[in-house]
């Protein structure tokens, strides 16, 4: 029938796309989830099967930084939550300033982990323990960077002038991941330093 999209009229391919791209981006944070399940199983599994965790070999990191980096991340969550809000209000300049200051939170948190690699007392290869904690928080880093790098061209788009209160995903589908890095991160914290 002409006029229609698989059912739809063409006024509402717009509607159809947006939901094509929340599905997609939903998929893929299930899929990231899923990705962490596996290196948080795999720890948990070495964990209950060895009788010392951590091995005597190795000196676990002071709690101090990794809740440093909890409130950076944290709060870059309520950030670029007030950023999100400003856009849906149409308050461009407060959105792109609450996204420039998420960046940048996230920049801060990678160099205080940067930090906290090079001041740690074993390397990848010092056993398993070692091997499971670098690949685990490893991996959030690398998260943490590419949510940062995302982010950064939601503040070049905002400051540009794209966006507006009504049409913004790509800035919703960024602050969905960086929220997904914050939940990570907070299991990382608990499960991996401080228990």
């Amino acid at each position: 029938v002409e006029g229609r999209v698989r059912g739809f009229a063409k006024k509402d391919v717009p509607l159809v796309q947006n939901l094509q791209h929340r599905y997609g981006v939903i998929f893929f944070i299930v899929s990231e989830i899923m990705f962490f399940a596996a290196f948080f199983a795999a720890y948990f599994y070495l964990r209950l099967f060895n009788p010392e965790w951590p091995p005597a070999n190795i000196e676990t990191l002071s709690i101090h930084l990794p809740l440093i980096n909890t409130l950076l991340l944290l709060s870059s969550g309520t950030t670029i939550t007030f950023a999100h809000h400003a856009l849906l209000h149409g308050d461009r300049g407060r959105a792109t300033f609450y996204t420039f200051l998420t960046w940048q939170l996230g920049i801060v948190f990678l160099l205080c982990q940067a930090f906290e690699y090079s001041h740690a007392s074993f390397g990848l290869g010092d056993g398993v323990y070692a091997t499971v904690f670098y690949l685990l928080t490893g991996f959030h880093g690398m998260h943490v960077l590419v949510g940062s790098l995302l982010l950064m061209m939601c503040h070049f788009r905002l400051a540009k002038g794209d966006f507006s209160k009504d049409n913004h995903f790509f800035f919703e589908a960024t602050a969905w991941y960086w929220h997904f890095v914050d939940v990570v991160w907070v299991g990382l914290l608990l499960f991996v330093y401080i228990l």
